[in-house]
Formats: structure tokens, sequence, C-alpha cells
């Protein structure tokens, strides 16, 4: 049997056994557990802390031992974590600090490489830093605050130019000017009642009209076919008085017709035959003089008609001769 003494023993030390070790191990030092110490060197610690997992996609292999100063005094941060699996991990792999959820708990998420060399005990593995969720904000706040900032001082040259510029005269034209745009407006909206008026007075002439369009334009939708035999025959003429070569014998028309203007130029200034007989009326007088002659000729010829014509059956020619 056990003392009582020795069983008081064995349980206070039991009990500082459990609490050094789930000290150790909330720590992140699992005495139980086996595995490899490899070690990263960053530029800043970004907020990883001792215990924090280590995880490949997501999936927890290890865990942060400790965060340290570089002993060669370059101000840079020393990270020590265990690996516990059997996964072979290249030594070209990349140890990224980054925020394991929303709340910004942090994690060492290693980017597996693709070397031959596998990592081992002591070895260190290249780093990198993922950007905080402040410092991306600030990234892509940075160019919208710029942006904000020019426009502000925009608007305070604007307002200090504006300012300066309705001071004086300039600010009694422009209260003119504001009040003709409100009376314009003002017109406007009287003529647009207006207009509302008229359409509500002639609802029946305007539906009326709007009727008759429909029909029109049903007639024309019937007779389709119709219209398009007639405009096929319209083509048709164009295309023949083209192929007919219609400008050439326009053209061909229009010399003849100042061909025979300047023939009836010529007739009224009396040039040619023709025009001395149309322009001078001497011709006209001797020729009516030649045809009364000619006419007391036939009348003299039929009332003395042996004055000129002689008729004999025998010895026509001897008295013809005596009479000479």
């Amino acid at each position: 049997m056990f003392s009582r003494e020795f069983k008081t023993g064995a349980v206070v030390l039991l009990a500082a056994f459990i609490l050094y070790y789930g000290t150790n191990f909330l720590k992140g030092n699992d005495f139980f557990k086996k595995g490899i110490e490899v070690y990263s060197v960053y530029d800043k610690t970004g907020g990883i802390l001792k215990s924090q997992k280590v995880t490949i996609n997501g999936f927890s292999i290890g865990s942060v031992i400790d965060v340290f100063l570089h002993p060669n005094n370059s101000g840079k941060i020393v990270v020590k974590y265990t690996i516990d699996t059997k996964y072979p991990i290249a030594s070209n792999t990349v140890a990224e600090i980054k925020s394991s959820d929303l709340l910004g708990a942090k994690e060492i998420a290693l980017q597996l490489g693709n070397g031959i060399a596998m990592v081992e005990d002591g070895d260190t593995l290249k780093s990198s830093l993922e950007e905080s969720i402040s410092e991306t904000i600030n990234k892509e706040v940075l160019p919208v605050k710029l942006k904000a900032e020019e426009l502000l001082a925009s608007i305070d040259t604007a307002i200090s130019i504006f300012t300066g510029f309705l001071g004086g005269d300039i600010e009694m034209e422009f209260k003119e000017s504001i009040h003709s745009v409100n009376k314009s407006l003002t017109n406007l909206g009287e003529i647009t009642e207006n207009i509302n008026l008229y359409l509500e007075d002639n609802k029946d002439i305007l539906s009326s009209a709007t009727k008759n369009v429909e029909k029109m334009t049903n007639t024309l939708e019937e007779n389709r076919d119709e219209l398009n035999r007639v405009f096929n025959n319209i083509a048709d003429i164009s295309d023949t008085i083209a192929k007919a070569k219609a400008g050439s014998a326009l053209r061909s028309l229009s010399k003849s017709s100042i061909r025979l203007d300047e023939i009836l130029r010529s007739l009224e200034n009396g040039e040619g035959t023709l025009g001395k007989l149309v322009s001078s009326d001497s011709l006209y007088y001797d020729i009516d003089e030649t045809v009364q002659s000619l006419d007391k000729l036939l009348l003299d010829i039929r009332e003395h008609p042996e004055r000129y014509v002689e008729i004999s059956i025998f010895g026509g020619k001897k008295s013809r001769k005596k009479n000479k």
C-alpha cells in the first residue's frame, strides 16, 4: 500500500507535468511529435506568432516554434517551425506568411516547389509575405484618395473663381440671367400645357387622322405587290432611257435648237436670199407687177389672138412675107 504522502506527491508531479506539457503544447512545442525543424527569414513578422500552424493547401502539417531576430543584427526576422509529415517537400519550396481567416490570424503556407532535393532538418526555406488586408485596402484606396484630393482642390479653385466672378455688376447680370432662364422655363411650361389642352380638345380629330393614316398604311400594304410592279416598271423605263443614250440625244437636240436660232436670226437680219425675200418688200412689188402684166397679156391674147397666133391653111408663109 502506498502511503498518503506518496500519493499526494505523485498527484502533484503529474499535475506539474500536465501543466508543463500543456503550456508547451499551446506554445507549439509537442515533445511527442516527430518531425523536422525548418527556418525561414523574413523582412518583418507579418503578424506570425508562436504555435501558429504550418499548412499545405490549408492542411496543417506543423506549427511555429519560435520567432526571433536574426543573429547577424540585420534586423530581419527568423521563424522556426516544425514540419510533421512524410509528404515529400522540395528544398525550393516557399514559406509564405498569409492570413488564415478574416480575423487576421496568420499561418505559414508552404508553396510546394518542383525540385529534386527534399527539405531536411535544419534547412532554411525561401520566404515570402502576403500583403495584409490593410495594405491591400490602402493600395486600392490610395489612387481614389489622391483623385479625391485633386477633385476637392479643383472644386475649391472653382468656388473661389465663381465667388470672384459674382462680385459687382456681374452678380446682377448673373441674377438677371437666372431670372431669364426661370422665365423661359415658365413659358415652356405654359406652352406644354397649351399643347396638352389642344390635344385634349382635338382628341377626336387626331384619333380620326390616326385611323386614316392606319388605313392608308393598310392600303399600301395590301397593294404592295402592285406598287412594287410600278416601281419596277419605272426602273425599267429609267434603264431603257439610260441605255438609249438620252444624254447624247438631248445634246444633239440642243445643238439643233442653237442652229435653228442662228438661221432665224439670219432671216431677221436679211442675210441670204431667203432673208432678203423675207425682210425686203421690193421683191413683193416686183412680183405683183409681173403678175399684173401677165394678167393683162393673157387678157389681150384672149381678146386679140390674131396678134400673137397666125393660122393659115395655104400659103401661109408667103402672105407672112408679104405682110412683113
